[in-house]
C-alpha cells in the first residue's frame, strides 16, 4: 500500500476513456494488474485528472488483480462501475520495479529440513473463449474489448483479448486447421518504430489443445504492409525457426514481443492455394 496511491471514482460518469493492456511483471511473467497505456483527450479520465499514462491499476474494491486472467480483470472493473462508489489502488511507473520485487518475495518459502528456499511460480491461466484476436501493433479502449499492442518492447504489453469479432472473413478461416492444400512461405519482418503491423486470430479447442493461428489483419502502418508479402488468412507455423504447432496464442505474442526493434523476425506461414478456395460460376 506504500508504493500505491488511491483513487477514488464514480461509477456513474460514464466512460473512463483509458486504453489498458495486461500488465505482466517482467521479473516473474505473473499478471499484477492492468497497464494503463493511454488517455483519450477530452475524455473524463484526462479532463479530472485520474490517472496518468503508464500507471497501473493493481486492485479494484479491494480486490487483488495479481494472478487474475485479463477477462477476469475486465470483468472485475466493469463490475465495479456499476456502483456509485469505486475505489482503485493504482501503482506510479516509478515505484513498479520495487512493486514486481515484492510481487516475487511470497513465492519463496521453506519447505525442507536444511532451510533452502524454494520457489514456486503459480502456473498461468489460459481463458478459453470460443475465439480470440490479438493485435500485434495497437490497443483499442476497455469499453470496446481491449486488445494487447507489441508496438512498443518496452511497455509490459502482452496478449490481451478482443471481445468484438465482426469479420464475417474469419469463418473460413476457421475451417483451414491442417496443413494440406497449402504451400509454405517464408517471410523475414523488419520491426520498425511502427511494430510488426498484423493482426492474429485463433480458437481454442480443450480437447486438442490450442488451434491453429491466423494472420487477421494487415494494419495500414508497420513491417507488415511494406513488405508486403503477408496476407490475411496465411497460418502462422514457425516464428525464427521454432514451430508454433500446439502453442497458445499468448506463447506466440511473446515470442514476437521479444524481437526489438531493428531486428528481423523470420516467420513460415501457410497460404492456401487457390483451389481450395470456392471459386465464382
Amino acid at each position: 500500500s506504500e508504493m500505491t496511491k488511491t483513487v477514488e471514482i464514480s461509477g456513474e460518469g460514464g466512460p473512463l476513456g483509458i486504453h489498458v493492456v495486461p500488465f505482466f511483471s517482467s521479473l516473474s511473467g505473473r499478471m499484477l494488474g492492468l497497464f494503463i497505456r493511454g488517455i483519450e483527450e477530452n475524455s473524463r479520465s484526462r479532463r479530472d485528472g485520474l490517472f496518468h499514462e503508464n500507471e497501473c491499476i493493481v486492485k479494484i474494491n479491494h480486490v487483488d488483480l495479481t494472478d487474475k486472467t485479463f477477462a477476469q480483470a475486465q470483468d472485475i472493473f466493469r463490475q465495479a462501475m456499476k456502483f456509485q462508489s469505486v475505489i482503485l489502488e493504482v501503482l506510479p511507473p516509478y515505484n513498479r520495479e520495487q512493486y514486481e520485487k515484492s510481487a516475487i518475495a511470497p513465492l519463496c518459502f521453506v519447505d525442507n529440513e536444511e532451510g533452502v528456499p524454494k520457489t514456486k511460480i503459480p502456473p498461468p491461466l489460459h481463458p478459453k473463449p470460443a475465439l480470440k484476436t490479438i493485435n500485434v501493433s495497437g490497443a483499442s479502449n476497455l469499453e470496446a474489448g481491449v486488445q494487447a499492442t507489441l508496438q512498443q518492447a518496452k511497455s509490459p504489453n502482452l496478449p490481451c483479448l478482443s471481445r468484438k469479432l465482426s469479420s464475417p472473413s474469419l469463418s473460413p478461416l476457421m475451417g483451414f486447421g491442417n496443413k494440406r492444400n497449402a504451400k509454405k512461405i517464408k517471410i523475414d519482418l523488419k520491426k520498425g518504430p511502427e511494430g510488426l503491423g498484423f493482426t492474429v486470430v485463433t480458437r481454442d479447442s480443450s480437447v486438442h489443445g490450442p488451434g491453429p493461428i491466423f494472420v487477421k489483419n494487415i494494419l495500414p502502418k508497420g513491417a507488415a504492409v511494406k513488405d508486403g508479402r503477408l496476407q490475411s488468412g496465411d497460418r502462422i507455423l514457425e516464428v525464427n525457426g521454432r514451430d508454433i504447432t500446439g502453442r497458445t496464442q499468448e506463447e506466440l505474442v511473446a515470442m514476437l514481443r521479444s524481437t526489438k526493434q531493428g531486428e528481423t523476425v523470420c516467420l513460415i506461414v501457410a497460404r492456401q492455394e487457390e483451389a481450395f478456395l470456392p471459386r465464382e460460376l
